[in-house]
């Protein structure tokens, strides 16, 4: 399949608050910039807001369907209350665990009509002291 007949399938999961407006913003970016794809989005619930709905921050449809229907996935932000609340536990990072995600992946290149060149890849640890989470407890 050529680039330019290429269809990506994204979940979108927006969040809370400025995510649901910058949700908006990084698709009408998705789709100047990058022309010779086409995009079809599935929003799905995550957040606070969903937490308060539902009673889960995460549903198990919502990381079903990203498994099984997406080809990526963009998350905004999500509120997080003040205090804690019970049955509460951030979306993120719950989606984390469940995909085995432990970076993020950051490609950064100029644009063709840049003055100078920049072609650089930034790789960001997210496990945020989750790791010891999957180790094996040992009594030393």
């Amino acid at each position: 399949m050529s680039m330019a007949s290429r269809s990506l399938r994204i979940g979108l999961l927006p969040g809370d608050g400025i995510g649901r407006e910058a949700g908006r913003l990084i698709l009408e970016t998705l789709s100047s910039f990058l022309p010779a794809l086409s995009f079809t989005f599935t929003d799905l619930p995550a957040g606070y807001t969903t937490f308060l709905e539902t009673g889960t921050a995460l549903p198990p449809k919502t990381v079903q369907t990203l498994r099984s229907e997406c080809d990526g996935a963009l998350f905004g932000a999500v509120s997080s209350p003040t205090t804690k609340v019970a049955g509460y536990s951030s979306p993120i990072v719950a989606l984390r665990k469940q995909l085995d995600l432990y970076a993020n992946v950051r490609p950064v290149k100029t644009v063709s009509t840049a003055e100078q060149a920049i072609d650089l890849v930034i790789v960001r640890e997210n496990t945020e002291d989750l790791a010891h989470l999957r180790l094996p407890h040992r009594r030393w």
